[in-house]
């Protein structure tokens, strides 16, 4: 898990009056033309909350519960804003991470997730602050929900909470007989992490079920990992540790390109460092 870089080409107003000005000439054009002044100030708004990193906590607009549908009308997969936000946004962030999920780090982004969601915020529905990439998997668990019961964020900004540079995702390797079993966890050993932002993780990992997905990820990517020492042919323990040791290496270099926190880069640098795991290969 990295962050990500907002689009950076043009100030999102500028592309919400384009966009508005693309749009045939119709009733639906008038109305948007028609309460542009009060679109300008929801949108001078959000820079302000988006510097603050607490958009949760704006209030609704009343320009979006009066103009919902042609709002939502200037929103679509196809629409040039949101082809020229997902083109520039893929060239601005880390390649490593091209059309993958920043969400759960597993699936495509097959969708373009809105962070304040868009039935309920209606006048950003192209702002292209307020736009993802992510997949759908995510975008179903995550829901029109902004903050939980206690009025907490649910769910991680990519653009505006700094994660840290420090492992807190985990994962536990056990056997029984000739299966190994894999467990994620979450771990602030020693308050290393601030609290607050430590709750946001494990709130965002809860909403989208990301430990259960990454143990099935795990028990589908493990056959890879086994090979990779299996293909060693090992001669004794010895030889399994510089091995070992290589695997390492090569993860503290994934985890630049990854993030630490990466649910394969845990799992193959957890592989490397566990007795159990090297245990089951030499045996």
């Amino acid at each position: 898990m990295k962050n990500m870089q907002p689009y950076d080409l043009k100030k999102p107003f500028d592309m919400y009056k384009e966009a508005v000005e693309r749009k045939p000439d119709s009733a639906e054009k008038r109305e948007l033309q028609s309460c542009e002044s009060q679109m300008r100030d929801c949108y001078a708004n959000y820079d302000r909350h988006f510097a603050q990193n607490d958009l949760e906590y704006m209030l609704h607009a009343r320009v979006g519960v009066d103009h919902k549908d042609a709002l939502l009308g200037l929103y679509g997969s196809k629409v040039k804003l949101v082809k020229d936000f997902r083109k520039r946004y893929f060239e601005i962030n880390p390649q490593t991470y091209n059309n993958l999920c920043p969400y759960c780090v597993i699936n495509s982004s097959n969708t373009t997730e809105h962070i304040l969601p868009k039935d309920p915020y209606p006048e950003f529905a192209v702002d292209v602050k307020n736009l993802i990439p992510g997949c759908s998997e995510c975008n179903s668990a995550k829901g029109e929900d902004v903050l939980d019961e206690h009025g907490k964020k649910l769910v991680i900004n990519y653009y505006t909470d700094l994660l840290p540079d420090e492992q807190f995702l985990k994962v536990t390797i056990t056997r029984k007989g000739f299966t190994l079993n894999f467990k994620y966890y979450l771990d602030n050993p020693e308050n290393r992490i601030a609290p607050d932002l430590y709750a946001l993780i494990d709130r965002h990992f809860e909403k989208l079920h990301l430990l259960t997905r990454y143990k099935e990820k795990a028990i589908q990517e493990f056959g890879e990992i086994k090979n990779t020492y299996l293909a060693e042919q090992f001669v004794d323990e010895a030889a399994y540790d510089a091995f070992a040791a290589k695997q390492i290496r090569k993860c503290n270099l994934d985890a630049v390109e990854y993030g630490r926190n990466h649910w394969k880069v845990v799992l193959t640098k957890s592989c490397a460092e566990s007795k159990v795991f090297k245990q089951y290969i030499l045996t």
